[in-house]
């Protein structure tokens, strides 16, 4: 599948949706996850929207991403229109896979704003058919999340965590390891979005880019992932764990170093209350000298369910507070530490705002300058699918050790669950 890059800078708005009288006042129901973040954000707006359109009632449900993805599959499936939500955020590597199975489902909101104040890679994954589907919402630009004082134990110091080469982070992680009992960071067999970060900083992921086919086999940043993956599995340097909840308690209960995640991750780190002043972030690790130190891991855009029982209410609250209030979107970036998917993030006042939380350091400023150098992939519409078929083969490179025949065999299954989608 090949992505339509859009000039929609001259695109005209609707006009503003009919306001409805008390009588006639509305629900409008969004579907997201992370009670830290995109709730979070999602209350706020409702909060705030609903001061002056006491009319209309928003309701924010908390529900995981794979049960918003199942839910709504059924339903749309059946056409049981009447179960559906108002509003759902998708991760952006679910996007295409959706708009291909149910593109007429979604509301196209190309003509109710202006879609050239967002990152190109943003408003592409939210577009198909040269019509825009969503309202871009966090970047996932990634970085390298530590705990300086865990690392000032084993004599290192905020100069070391520059520019690193995953060679580097790894020499590092054993010293680490050695000198105070910390992994470095934790890894979940189940879910592989270090493997990601490493993919997309080397400009390239599962499928090629123009979709057609798997890349697997002869995919040399994969082989590089697989590679990094075994020595931090063997070395110590990282710590299994299993799902979310692991994940996240295992460094706001201080139990390893480094989190290398999305910029989505800040909220979770920020609950630990008695860490401020304790972390910093840096570039992530690269695997070689000369690579930008640049990638994604997540992200998500907001859409419009066109056949929900209020989609015309829920396209006008979306757009006023996602798409065109710049003072919310300000106020989130020190509310819920999120990174606006825009190209000009100078427009925020928070923008330059020093962190007490990361010792002063410009956090927003930071992430936001390596949003524009994030290499640019095509992500498919199976990323979670083929990953299951990779991470069922790394643990077979952990028995025998033979990357090379777990690519291969990689491949096969691979090109066989993109061929499904065409």
């Amino acid at each position: 599948m090949i992505f339509m890059i859009l000039c929609l800078s001259g695109c005209q708005k609707n006009e503003p949706l009919p306001q409805k009288t008390e009588s006639e006042k509305s629900e409008v129901v969004i579907w997201t996850w992370d009670e830290t973040f995109n709730v979070k954000a999602a209350k706020l707006a409702a909060e705030e929207y609903t001061k002056q359109n006491p009319q209309i009632e928003i309701i924010v449900e908390t529900k995981e991403r794979e049960e918003i993805l199942s839910s709504i599959k059924n339903s749309l499936s059946a056409k049981a229109y009447d179960k559906l939500p108002d509003i759902i955020m998708l991760e952006d590597y679910d996007v295409q896979g959706m708009l291909l199975l149910y593109e007429e489902e979604f509301e196209n909101l190309a003509d109710m704003t202006e879609y050239n104040k967002f990152s190109e890679y943003k408003t592409r994954l939210c577009t198909m058919n040269g019509k825009v589907y969503g309202i871009p919402f966090d970047s996932g630009a990634a970085a390298l999340f530590y705990r300086i004082d865990l690392l000032e134990q084993a004599g290192f110091c905020e100069k070391d965590m520059q520019h690193l080469t995953w060679d580097r982070f790894i020499e590092i992680g054993m010293e680490v390891y050695e000198k105070t009992g910390y992994a470095m960071l934790t890894l979940d067999p189940s879910d592989f979005p270090v493997m990601r970060i490493i993919m997309q900083s080397s400009g390239r992921w599962y499928v090629t880019q123009d979709g057609s086919r798997a890349d697997i086999a002869e995919n040399t940043a994969l082989q590089s992932a697989f590679e990094i993956y075994k020595r931090l599995i063997e070395t110590n340097v990282a710590r299994g764990m299993n799902g979310w909840n692991e994940f996240i308690s295992a460094f706001q209960n201080g139990e390893v170093v480094c989190v290398p995640s999305g910029s989505w991750i800040i909220s979770n780190i920020k609950e630990a209350k008695e860490q401020e002043g304790l972390w910093r972030v840096a570039q992530i690790p690269v695997i070689a000298e000369s690579q930008t130190a640049a990638s994604n891991v997540g992200g998500s855009s907001w859409f419009v369910l066109k056949n929900s029982q209020n989609s015309e209410d829920a396209a006008r609250f979306l757009v006023e507070m996602f798409a065109e209030n710049d003072a919310f979107l300000d106020t989130l970036i020190t509310q819920t530490g999120v990174i606006p998917a825009v190209k000009n993030p100078s427009v925020y006042t928070n923008y330059e705002m020093e962190d007490v939380f990361f010792g002063g350091q410009k956090v927003t400023k930071f992430l936001t300058s390596i949003t524009d150098e994030i290499p640019i992939v095509n992500y498919g519409n199976k990323t979670y699918e083929i990953e299951v078929v990779v991470e069922s083969e790394f643990q077979n490179v952990l028995i025998d050790g033979n990357i090379d025949l777990a690519l291969e065999r990689a491949q096969m299954k691979a090109d066989a669950l993109v061929r499904e989608s065409e």
